[in-house]
């Protein structure tokens, strides 16, 4: 990983927690919506699992840490955002990566209120998660339209291109036997 993938990774975090905390909850009021884990999501479908799985847990810790509820809970949701969507990435239709980023995000919000009310934290419930879940998917879906083609283009700029392994010392090396 480039020192400017890493910066770059940090500041989109940083700001996804922050516009989480200012703009996306308070405007959602009870319903699970997650700007951050559809920033996971559309990471995850452009560059693929293992990123996406890094990155989601970064998130996720970062979230952890900074609420009030058991650590890790949203670092394992989110990893599990990032290895989904990489591995149900379509990379060449916006819509249908859009739509595997609402649902599996949806199903992550889920996945964190029964995670949230196993260990009988901030008063979570299944039965809420299950109510919410068809709106949080929806709203989901119209950040993933927008932030799908955001991760594409900035993640195909020369400077945050992700490093490719060289192969030619590898077919040099397999010649010479």
């Amino acid at each position: 990983m480039t020192r400017a993938r890493a910066a770059a990774a940090l500041a989109a975090i940083l700001t996804a927690l922050l516009l989480q905390g200012t703009v996306i909850g308070p405007w959602a009021g009870p319903v699970p919506v997650s700007l951050p884990a559809v920033l996971v999501a559309a990471v995850a479908l452009v560059d693929g699992p293992g990123s996406g799985m890094a990155f989601g847990f970064v998130a996720g810790l970062l979230a952890d840490l900074g609420s009030t509820h058991p650590a890790g809970v949203l670092a394992l949701c989110w990893l599990g955002v990032g290895l989904a969507c990489g591995l149900l990435a379509d990379r060449h239709s916006v819509r249908r990566d859009a739509a595997a980023a609402a649902i599996v995000c949806a199903l992550a919000s889920l996945a964190g209120s029964v995670l949230l009310a196993v260990v009988h934290a901030d008063g979570a419930s299944v039965g809420s998660g299950l109510v919410h879940v068809v709106p949080a998917g929806i709203a989901d879906a119209l950040l993933a339209l927008l932030l799908v083609p955001l991760a594409r283009r900035f993640l195909h700029t020369d400077e945050l291109r992700a490093p490719r392994a060289s192969t030619d010392g590898l077919l040099l090396a397999g010649r010479r036997g």
